[in-house]
């Protein structure tokens, strides 16, 4: 978004239909950001600028025409916090989590996980990890690391002794094991995970 006013349309248009359920009219959004309900053509303007932006889109007719887009197509409410220890009160919130926003500004790619070596860093099998897509990372990073340039693994990189690569598992019946650190290819750095119940 280009401008503040075009940014406060935007805001007032997401607002308005999630609470809502349908679009504001022109009068309903220039009254909702502070302007006169007599320049509905300078809200009209900037919604074709917002529509070329990819943010919302404008049908050719209709009363409540307007439709708002995401460029992965993916925004969740953020509705509150809940505890996962002692109940906390309950405060209704009225955001949203713009995907777009986490995902749309790095190389990132999901990954889908097999085995249990990393259950104590709360990485399940079945789990999507996201990672950033680099070659190098910094002692005791979760790693996506290619040995031998055949198999893969997610885990605790640490870069001893001296002229090897230790990968460390997450689970105590397993033990680390080292490689000569030329056997070791660093493809991405885990960032995150989901997990669909």
């Amino acid at each position: 978004m280009t401008t503040p006013t075009q940014y406060k349309i935007y805001q007032f248009v997401t607002q308005f239909m999630q609470e809502r359920g349908f679009a504001p009219s022109l009068n309903e959004i220039a009254i909702g950001i502070g302007i006169s309900p007599r320049s509905l053509s300078l809200v009209s303007r900037y919604l074709r600028v917002l529509e070329q932006d990819g943010l919302l889109s404008m049908g050719k007719t209709g009363y409540r025409k307007i439709q708002l887009k995401s460029p992965t197509g993916l925004h969740l409410p953020l509705v509150g916090k809940i505890a996962a220890g002692t109940p906390i009160e309950a405060v209704a919130r009225n955001e949203t989590i713009d995907f777009a926003e986490l995902f749309g500004k790095e190389d990132l790619y999901a990954l889908e996980v097999k085995g249990d070596s990393m259950i104590e860093e709360g990485i399940l099998e079945g789990d999507k990890v996201i990672c950033r897509r680099q070659d190098s990372a910094k002692e005791n990073d979760i790693v996506v690391a290619l040995i031998d340039n055949e198999n893969a693994t997610l885990k605790r990189i640490h870069f001893k002794p001296a002229g090897k690569i230790t990968l460390t598992p997450a689970n105590a019946s397993l033990q680390p094991q080292t490689y000569l650190a030329h056997r070791v290819q660093v493809q991405g750095i885990f960032i995150g995970l989901l997990r669909l119940m």
